[in-house]
């Protein structure tokens, strides 16, 4: 059997792997899903969380993946996966932003009462400041095709402060169990995920 397995290594990553192919018509293999009990359902999140970072397209087209990362053979990184989406089906550049800067760059498109010149060196050091690269967003200014921008979705994270007195941050192991570390280690997905592993030691904050 013919099928591309893709390694991820966060849950954002999980999730972009899955819309490419969601988007293409694929759909899960009936072996991942249990609609009796309810569970995995959506992005199947519960896979992740348990430790799993291969997701698999076969040749039947249908999605799955391998618990405890069980395959063997050859695996996609997603940087390659996604840069070979991007070159197949001439996808455009998306570059994701925060809402306040989505909202500033529409209002500098729609550059009200000057021209998009005027509007962009009125607004050069904003510009300057969105660490994406000022080529990039002069063409989406101008309205090229080739970029797209858009809003991040908000993820969160859990903290709690440890012995010593410091802030600690819940990360999830390479056998899909709760540990701790620092920021950069830090579990983050949407605010439903998050809620289902917050007790009353972690408190929950943006992580973006």
């Amino acid at each position: 059997m013919t099928e591309t397995v893709v390694h991820v290594t966060t849950l954002e990553q999980w999730k972009s792997v899955l819309d490419v192919w969601f988007t293409q018509g694929y759909k899960w293999n009936g072996n991942n899903q249990d609609s009796q009990q309810g569970r995995f359902k959506n992005y199947y999140y519960e896979g992740f969380r348990d430790g799993c970072r291969q997701l698999s397209l076969s040749d039947d087209n249908s999605i799955y993946f391998y618990g405890r990362n069980g395959y063997k053979g050859k695996t996609i990184e997603y940087s390659e996966f996604m840069a070979q989406q991007k070159e197949d089906n001439k996808m455009a550049m998306v570059y994701e932003v925060s809402q306040s800067v989505f909202d500033e760059l529409q209002r500098i498109k729609a550059h009200e009462g000057t021209s998009l010149i005027g509007a962009i060196v009125a607004h050069a050091p904003f510009i300057k400041f969105i660490e994406i690269g000022n080529k990039a967003i002069l063409r989406y200014l101008a309205d090229d095709p080739a970029i797209e921008f858009k809003v991040k979705e908000q993820l969160y994270r859990l903290w709690r402060v440890d012995n010593a007195g410091d802030k600690v941050y819940m990360r999830i192991s390479g056998f899909g169990t709760p540990d701790w570390g620092g920021a950069a280690d830090a579990f983050t997905a949407p605010l439903e995920e998050i809620k289902k592993w917050q007790t009353p030691a972690w408190e929950i904050e943006k992580a973006n």
